[in-house]
């Protein structure tokens, strides 16, 4: 098994040691981090699905961080580095329309999209599921039209919304990922 300190980069390491020191030590060194990438804590919130209360709190040193919140913490400094494990689509939809899916992967233009399915039964669960799939990663997220109108100002990824009765789910998949790779 490789390293630990291969595997993290030195920001996300330096934010590891920090939390081990002290909350000041963590609290010191996520706002140099944060400083160092140009994010505010608002946007670090959305990235990472941590409440910005709950940020601010650790950047007051006031507040013990849990295991969750460090790893959340960690995730998101790779994704606004870049080194995030492969991008996928978030799908989230009710679980009758995740079982038309027919793959979890997606060739367009010579790249393989992941495909990750969040399935929910209420609209408060479609909202949750949305911000656990910024926080896991998601480039984009397929969701029903609904969805979309609520999840809209709390993500920062784009929605592509997803008609059942008139798309196939895997077509709204495809044009999430064009969207995606034209970014790249």
């Amino acid at each position: 098994m490789e390293p630990l300190s291969h595997r993290l980069s030195p920001r996300c390491l330096s934010i590891l040691a920090a939390s081990l020191r002290s909350d000041a030590e963590l609290a010191k060194e996520l706002r140099r981090v944060l400083d160092d990438l140009g994010m505010s804590t608002s946007r670090f919130s959305k990235i990472s699905g941590i409440p910005l209360s709950t940020i601010k709190k650790v950047l007051r040193g006031k507040s013990g961080v849990t295991l969750s919140t460090l790893r959340k913490i960690l995730r998101a400094i790779e994704l606004i580095e870049g080194r995030s494990a492969k991008p996928f689509v978030a799908i989230v939809a009710a679980v009758t329309t995740l079982s038309k899916l027919r793959s979890l992967t997606l060739k367009l233009q010579d790249q393989v999209v992941a495909i990750r399915e969040y399935g929910v039964s209420t609209l408060d669960e479609a909202i949750k599921a949305s911000l656990r799939a910024q926080s896991d990663g998601a480039v984009a997220i397929v969701c029903a039209p609904i969805v979309a109108h609520l999840i809209k100002d709390v993500v920062s990824i784009p929605i592509v919304t997803l008609d059942v009765c008139d798309e196939d789910v895997e077509r709204a998949v495809k044009i999430a990922a064009q969207k995606i790779i034209g970014q790249a």
